[in-house]
């Protein structure tokens, strides 16, 4: 089937979306034109909330389905997604506006690149800045992925190479993308653009707060298939270290709308 697009952007939306226009706001306004975008509602609210936004852009159009798991509605919207290429846009998160351009001339300069990705900055709710995102400033290799997640979160996939290395999976929920972008360090090339394309919102009801203990545990379980794939367990043990430590400060604003708890 020839692609119908260069791009799709899957974009998961959870609970009121309060972020969403922003987002798709930074979707409108991208230099390139040739993307499709489909948006995935991950609950109820979110459902409603896509049936009362008012997107006049024949590009950007609703999965029908509410699935709770954000890998499970990604996999499910690349079954009707028409790009070459996918790329997946949070619906609480921001593009800069030659972001899909950029990443799109990178496939295009060697066809052997599977996955371009970019660096990223951190922002707060109010999108003051919070600095970058620190693992994306880390050189990549395949090897250097197993003990960090570098890869960031704006990645620009082939639709082959996403095939060919499994696509989105339901073994590591909360890790699906870092357990992607193993797979497909160990079946493509993935480029690095220097460039920081992407703005990731950190607030307190985002999944990088309320699940960031679930997050290190299925981190580490795509660590842990990624050693057993590359035949390294029985060269290495393996083991996940977590500092602990106990913090006593006064209560201060976060992300503009309350206090950290």
């Amino acid at each position: 089937m020839k692609p119908a697009c260069a791009i799709s952007v899957l974009v998961p939306v959870r609970g009121d979306g309060a972020f969403l226009p922003q987002a798709l706001h930074s979707l409108l306004v991208q230099t390139c034109t040739d993307w499709e975008a489909l948006l995935c509602p991950l609950d109820d609210v979110a459902a409603a909330r896509l049936d009362n936004i008012d997107v006049q852009d024949a590009r950007i159009r609703r999965m029908v389905a509410v699935i709770s798991e954000e890998a499970a509605a990604l996999a499910a919207a690349f079954g009707q997604a028409r790009g070459a290429a996918l790329c997946a846009l949070d619906g609480d998160d921001l593009m800069e506006p030659h972001a899909l351009a950029t990443l799109l001339a990178v496939l295009d300069s060697d066809p052997g690149i599977g996955m371009a990705y970019s660096r990223h900055a951190l922002i707060d709710a109010g999108g003051a800045p919070l600095g970058p995102g620190p693992l994306c400033e880390l050189p990549y290799s395949p090897e250097a992925l197993l003990l960090d997640c570098m890869t960031g979160p704006l990645r620009l996939v082939r639709r082959d190479a996403y095939v060919r290395s499994g696509g989105f999976s339901l073994a590591c929920p909360d890790a699906y993308d870092y357990d992607l972008c193993l797979r497909l360090s160990e079946t493509t090339v993935i480029a690095h653009e220097p460039q920081a394309l992407y703005r990731r919102r950190v607030h307190p009801c985002s999944p990088l707060v309320t699940r960031w203990a679930e997050r290190i545990e299925d981190n580490y379980r795509a660590f842990l298939q990624a050693v057993r794939r590359r035949g390294l367990d029985g060269q290495f043990d393996c083991a996940l270290e977590i500092d602990s430590w106990h913090v006593l400060q006064p209560l201060r604003p976060f992300g503009g709308v309350g206090n950290w708890r």
